[in-house]
C-alpha cells in the first residue's frame, strides 16, 4: 500500500450543496487546482441512479431550482463585474443561457416565489461610500470586522424580489432589518431577522416577519426572544430549531418549535438535548450543506450524536429516526420519497448515497486514488473523563506497523470547543499515520455529541478539558506500548490552539507542539475577534469587569513557564482568533529562549486548514509535519 502524501490534497473531490427537485438530485463537486492555486465548482446530476456533470465552467457553486426541469445559477458578468448574470440551465439538455443581468454585483437567488417573481439576495455597501473607500475602512460599529467576509462595517444584506416581466428590482423587503434564515409558503415569505440597530445585538431577539409580496405589506408575526437555527413550513406551521441560551449560553443545543399560522403561537414540539446538523471535524468538506430539510409534510433533519451523525424527522408531533449512520451526513434531500446523502464512512472521503425501503447504498464512487493507499482505521480506545464518565477517543495506527519497534505519536486536539472528532477520513492524520505516527485524539470536556451538560465548558477552559486531555494521553500511553512517551507532540487549531498553548504552559510532558489560529489571551481576544465580547462574556462566564479572572484562563498568564519547541500557525485575515493572540505566544517563547517560530499567511481566514489556498493548505501541513519530524524524529527538513 501507498502512503498518504500532503500532495493527495489536488487528487481528492468534495461534494455539497445537495438539493432535490422531483426526480432530480443535483449537487457542487470541487477541487483544489494547484496550478491557479484556486479550487473549481461545477454541478452534478443524479437522476435514477445515473451521475452526470452538468457544468464545466469551475465556478459554479450555488444554484437554485426554478422548476422539475431546470435551474439557475449567478455569475458575475464578465464584462462588467458590476452586474450579476443570471444563467438559465435546463436539466434534460442543453447549454446554459444568460437569462437576466442584474445591475448589482454579488446577487444570489434565494428561491422561486412564482416562474415570474424571484427572491434575491443582495450585499449593500454603506449609502455614503466614498469613491476612494478602498484605501481605508471607517469603524464605527462593532462587529467591524468577520472572518472570511472581510470588514463588514456599514455593509447590509437583504432580501429583494425581482419581476422577470417587467425586469423590476424591489425595494429591499428587509429594510431596517437584519434578516437571517427564511422560507417560502404558499406565495409568501416568511424569514427570522434581527431589528437593524447598528451595533452588536443578543442572539437571542429574533423575531418572525411574514411578507405577501401580491399586496407588497410586511407584517411582523411574533419576538420568539430566541436564536433561529432554521425556518421550514408544512400545511399551516412553520417549523424552526431554537436557542433562548438558558441551558449553557451560546453553546445551548436548539430545541424545535412550530408557529401556527392560524392562532399566531408558539408551541414547543421536541424538547431536543443535542445539536442540530454535523459537528464532526474534517479538513475534507470543502462544501457546506444542510441540517434540516423537508419531505412532503415531515420535517427531517441531522445531529451529531457522540462521534458520528444519524437523520431523524418530526412527522406532525412525533420524533423518528431515520437513520443511524456511523459517518458524516453533510448534505441530504428526497426525490420521490427516496432519500440521497452525501456522507463518508469511517476512513472514507465523501460519496453519494441513497436509502430506498431501508436499506443504504452507494451510488457514486469518487475517489477510486484511495484505493491502493494505506488508510490507517481508528482504533477505539476508552478512557475516563474528567466527570468520572466512559469516554471514547481512537488511534490510528502507523503504515508499516512493527509491534517490536517504538514510534512517535501525535495529539491532535478538535476546534470549538462545541464540534467532535469522529472516524472519518481526516487527511492531516492519515499524512502523519503514513509517515510514522501514532495519531491519537478525542472528544474532551466541552465537546458536542454528548447532551448540554457535557459541552457546558462555561468558565473552566483549561480545567476539567486539560484533565480530560492529559487522562487520554495516560491511558493511550498504556494501552500503546509501541508509542514513545519521550517522543510525543501535540498540534490542534483554533480551541484546539487554545489547549495547545494551555497545555506547553502547564506541563512540559510534550516534546513538540504545533498550536494554530489559537487563543493565548482573554483579555485582547474581547477586543480583536470577531465574535470577542460575546463568546468571552459566554464562555468564560464574565467580561471585562473580572479581568482577574480572564487572565487566569489565558495561557499567556504561564508562558515564562514553556519549554516545548513551538510552531505557530496564524493567518493575518483570520478575525475569529486574531493574529495578535499568535503574536504574543511567539514573543513569549523568544524571550524564554525556547524553540519557536511562527509561519504567517496573508490573505487566508480562520479556515486555513480547510478551505484556503491549495498551496497554503500543503505548506501549512508541511510546516507541521517538519517541525515534528525535527523534534520527534530527529529529521531537519525544509518547507
Amino acid at each position: 500500500m501507498n502512503p498518504i502524501e500532503i500532495k493527495d490534497l489536488y487528487s481528492f473531490t468534495f461534494y455539497g450543496g445537495l438539493k432535490t427537485k422531483g426526480r432530480n438530485v443535483v449537487f457542487v463537486k470541487a477541487k483544489a487546482n494547484e496550478a491557479n492555486n484556486n479550487y473549481e465548482y461545477d454541478l452534478m446530476l443524479c437522476k435514477d441512479g445515473k451521475i452526470t456533470q452538468l457544468t464545466d465552467r469551475k465556478n459554479v457553486s450555488s444554484y437554485t431550482f426554478e422548476d422539475k426541469k431546470t435551474l439557475w445559477f449567478t455569475l458575475p458578468l464578465k464584462e462588467d463585474e458590476k452586474k450579476t448574470a443570471f444563467w438559465r440551465l435546463p436539466l434534460k439538455g442543453g447549454e446554459a443561457i444568460v437569462a437576466e443581468v442584474i445591475d448589482q454585483p454579488g446577487v444570489q437567488i434565494l428561491d422561486f416565489i412564482n416562474p415570474d417573481l424571484m427572491l434575491l439576495s443582495i450585499e449593500q455597501e454603506p449609502e455614503d461610500k466614498h469613491p476612494h473607500a478602498e484605501d481605508y475602512e471607517v469603524l464605527a460599529e462593532s462587529p467591524y470586522y468577520m472572518n472570511g467576509q472581510g470588514f463588514i462595517a456599514g455593509k447590509r444584506t437583504h432580501y429583494y424580489l425581482y419581476e422577470r416581466k417587467t425586469k423590476t428590482l424591489s425595494d429591499p423587503i428587509t429594510k431596517d432589518l437584519r434578516p437571517d434564515v427564511f422560507t417560502v409558503k404558499d406565495g409568501k415569505i416568511y424569514f427570522a431577522a434581527n431589528e437593524d440597530k447598528g451595533a452588536r445585538q443578543s442572539f437571542f431577539t429574533m423575531s418572525l416577519y411574514e411578507y405577501d409580496p401580491i399586496a407588497k405589506t410586511r407584517t411582523h408575526l411574533i419576538n420568539t426572544h430566541m436564536d433561529l437555527f432554521n425556518l421550514d413550513a408544512d400545511e399551516n406551521r412553520l417549523l424552526f430549531f431554537a436557542s433562548d441560551g438558558k441551558q449553557i449560553g451560546l453553546n445551548s443545543n436548539p430545541k424545535l418549535y412550530a408557529f401556527s399560522l392560524a392562532d399566531k403561537k408558539i408551541d414547543l414540539i421536541a424538547d431536543w438535548h443535542e445539536c442540530l446538523g454535523n459537528t464532526v471535524g474534517t479538513d475534507c468538506a470543502l462544501l457546506g450543506g444542510n441540517a434540516t430539510c423537508m419531505d412532503k409534510n415531515r420535517l427531517c433533519f441531522t445531529s451529531t450524536i457522540v462521534d458520528h451523525n444519524n437523520l431523524f424527522d418530526i412527522d406532525g408531533d412525533a420524533l423518528h429516526q431515520i437513520l443511524e449512520w456511523p459517518g458524516t451526513i453533510h448534505s441530504f434531500g428526497f426525490a420521490k420519497g427516496v432519500l440521497y446523502f452525501i456522507g463518508a464512512r469511517p476512513g472514507e472521503l465523501q460519496e453519494l448515497y441513497k436509502m430506498e425501503n431501508g436499506e443504504v447504498s452507494q451510488v457514486s464512487d469518487f475517489h477510486p486514488e484511495l484505493k491502493d493507499k494505506y488508510i490507517a482505521q481508528a482504533k477505539p480506545i476508552f478512557y475516563t473523563g474528567s466527570q468520572n464518565s466512559s469516554q471514547l477517543g481512537w488511534v490510528l495506527y502507523p503504515k508499516d506497523f512493527d509491534p517490536d519497534k517504538k514510534y512517535p505519536a501525535i495529539l491532535d486536539i478538535h476546534g470549538g470547543p462545541k464540534t467532535v472528532y469522529g472516524t472519518i477520513f481526516y487527511h492531516e492524520m492519515q499524512v502523519w499515520a503514513s509517515h510514522g505516527y501514532f495519531v491519537f485524539f478525542c472528544n474532551p470536556f466541552g465537546s458536542d455529541g454528548q447532551g448540554n451538560e457535557y459541552a457546558d465548558l462555561r468558565g473552566k477552559y483549561g480545567t476539567d478539558d486539560y484533565e480530560d486531555l492529559m487522562k487520554f494521553t495516560d491511558t493511550v500511553l498504556g494501552q500503546v506500548p509501541q508509542i514513545d512517551p519521550k517522543r510525543v507532540g501535540v498540534t490542534g487549531g483554533s480551541y484546539g490552539g487554545f489547549m495547545t498553548n494551555w497545555i506547553i504552559t502547564h506541563t512540559d510532558r510534550f516534546k513538540a507542539a504545533a498550536s494554530q489560529r489559537s487563543i493565548s489571551n482573554w483579555l485582547s481576544f474581547w477586543g480583536t475577534s470577531d465574535i470577542g465580547p460575546e463568546f468571552v462574556v459566554d464562555q468564560q462566564a464574565c467580561g471585562l469587569e473580572n479581568p482577574e479572572k480572564l487572565w487566569w484562563h489565558s495561557p499567556m498568564r504561564t508562558i515564562s513557564t514553556v519549554k516545548t519547541p513551538t510552531l505557530f500557525i496564524h493567518s493575518d485575515e483570520d478575525y475569529r482568533c486574531p493574529i495578535e493572540q499568535g503574536y504574543q505566544m511567539l514573543n513569549g517563547l523568544i524571550q524564554n529562549g525556547v524553540d519557536t517560530k511562527m509561519v504567517l499567511f496573508h490573505k487566508e481566514t480562520h479556515e486555513l486548514s480547510r478551505s484556503g489556498k491549495p498551496v497554503h493548505r500543503e505548506r501549512r501541513l508541511e510546516e507541521i509535519t517538519n517541525w515534528m519530524d525535527t523534534y520527534l524524529k530527529g529529521i531537519k527538513n525544509e518547507a
